[in-house]
Protein backbone atom coordinates (compact mmCIF):
# COMPACT_ATOMS: atom_id res chain seq x y z
CA UNK A 1 0.00 0.00 0.00
CA UNK A 2 1.26 3.32 -1.34
CA UNK A 3 1.19 6.09 2.21
CA UNK A 4 -0.12 9.23 0.32
CA UNK A 5 -0.02 12.74 2.00
CA UNK A 6 -3.56 14.78 2.25
CA UNK A 7 -2.03 17.88 3.63
CA UNK A 8 0.39 18.91 5.51
CA UNK A 9 -0.21 21.09 8.22
CA UNK A 10 2.19 24.06 9.98
CA UNK A 11 2.80 24.86 14.02
CA UNK A 12 4.85 27.21 14.82
CA UNK A 13 5.02 27.65 18.66
CA UNK A 14 7.71 28.13 21.81
CA UNK A 15 8.92 24.80 22.40
CA UNK A 16 7.60 24.49 25.85
CA UNK A 17 3.97 24.91 24.06
CA UNK A 18 4.60 22.92 20.64
CA UNK A 19 3.54 19.83 21.90
CA UNK A 20 0.19 21.06 23.78
CA UNK A 21 -0.80 22.50 20.02
CA UNK A 22 0.03 19.37 18.26
CA UNK A 23 -1.75 17.44 20.94
CA UNK A 24 -4.66 20.02 20.39
CA UNK A 25 -4.49 20.17 16.43
CA UNK A 26 -5.08 15.95 16.90
CA UNK A 27 -7.51 15.74 19.53
CA UNK A 28 -9.66 18.62 17.73
CA UNK A 29 -8.82 19.19 14.00
CA UNK A 30 -7.79 16.04 12.81
CA UNK A 31 -10.81 14.35 10.87
CA UNK A 32 -11.73 10.67 11.25
CA UNK A 33 -10.89 9.18 8.65
CA UNK A 34 -7.62 11.21 8.96
CA UNK A 35 -3.81 10.05 10.34
CA UNK A 36 -0.34 11.29 11.36
CA UNK A 37 2.36 10.18 9.08
CA UNK A 38 4.64 12.02 10.19
CA UNK A 39 6.03 15.20 12.28
CA UNK A 40 9.36 17.14 11.26
CA UNK A 41 10.67 19.94 13.71
CA UNK A 42 12.70 22.68 12.21
CA UNK A 43 13.90 25.15 14.84
CA UNK A 44 13.58 28.72 13.30
CA UNK A 45 14.40 31.35 15.66
CA UNK A 46 15.34 32.40 19.66
CA UNK A 47 13.31 35.44 20.65
CA UNK A 48 12.55 37.26 23.69
CA UNK A 49 9.85 35.79 26.32
CA UNK A 50 7.05 38.16 27.13
CA UNK A 51 8.00 40.16 30.48
CA UNK A 52 6.87 38.79 33.71
CA UNK A 53 7.21 40.29 37.00
CA UNK A 54 9.81 38.94 39.19
CA UNK A 55 11.72 37.08 36.54
CA UNK A 56 14.91 38.47 34.00
CA UNK A 57 15.06 38.35 30.71
CA UNK A 58 15.07 35.04 28.52
CA UNK A 59 14.84 33.66 25.39
CA UNK A 60 12.58 30.83 23.83
CA UNK A 61 13.59 28.95 21.32
CA UNK A 62 11.08 28.73 18.62
CA UNK A 63 9.78 25.67 16.65
CA UNK A 64 7.80 24.67 13.65
CA UNK A 65 6.20 21.26 13.77
CA UNK A 66 5.50 20.25 10.10
CA UNK A 67 3.03 17.22 10.13
CA UNK A 68 1.72 15.29 7.28
CA UNK A 69 -1.65 13.71 7.32
CA UNK A 70 -2.66 10.50 5.48
CA UNK A 71 -5.90 9.65 5.03
CA UNK A 72 -7.37 6.44 5.49
CA UNK A 73 -8.90 4.43 2.50
CA UNK A 74 -11.84 2.12 2.78
CA UNK A 75 -11.68 0.48 -0.15
CA UNK A 76 -10.72 -3.62 0.44
CA UNK A 77 -7.12 -4.33 -1.16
Amino acid sequence: MMTMIKRVVKITSGIESVVDKINDFISNHLRKNEYVINIKYIKDDNRLKPYEENRGLGFETVVIAIMHIGELNNESS
